[in-house]
């Protein structure tokens, strides 16, 4: 879906919402768009259409878009703690805007948390760096069954395998 589409579903509040945060980071709104779009085009080219299931691969997703997210902002600022906070807020900020079902968002939460993380090693690394290693950490992600197996795993990218 594109982000276009997405944004013509939300509601007046949360569109609202969205805007609040832009306002607050007006140079943001397109390096964000662009390394939105960049996260996606890599799931897709990683993993085809199967990333938008809860699965090591949306976990993937969901990690390469922070550190995107991440590497744009450090470009422009030079702060980790800015970059690290904005992926964040934002990618935080969807998961309250798109609403899922409780373990999908424990486990997106988890990942974006992941990601921020991974952040701290990749911010001014070459991003085939990051994606291989977090390609890695998609492999080697963990299934939970609950939110509370997703808070024993810290270190690693979590997923909800199928029923």
């Amino acid at each position: 879906m594109s982000i276009l589409a997405r944004l013509k579903g939300l509601s007046f509040s949360q569109l609202f919402k969205l805007a609040g945060l832009f306002v607050q980071n007006p140079g943001y709104v397109f390096l964000t768009a662009k390394a939105s779009k960049k996260a996606l085009s890599i799931a897709t080219k990683y993993y085809g259409n199967t990333h938008h299931k809860s699965n090591k691969a949306n976990a993937f997703r969901h990690a390469v878009w922070n550190v995107l997210l991440g590497q744009a902002v450090y470009k422009k600022t030079q702060s980790l703690r800015q970059a690290q906070d904005w992926a964040q807020r934002f990618t935080n900020l969807h998961e309250e805007l798109f609403v899922n079902r409780k373990m999908d968002r424990v486990m997106d939460l988890h990942n974006n948390a992941f990601g921020i993380q991974a952040l701290r090693m990749f911010a001014n690394r070459p991003e085939a760096e990051a994606i291989h290693f977090l390609r890695e950490a998609a492999e080697n992600a963990i299934a939970i069954a609950s939110p509370a197996e997703a808070e024993n795993h810290q270190n690693k990218l979590v997923y909800i395998p199928k029923s």
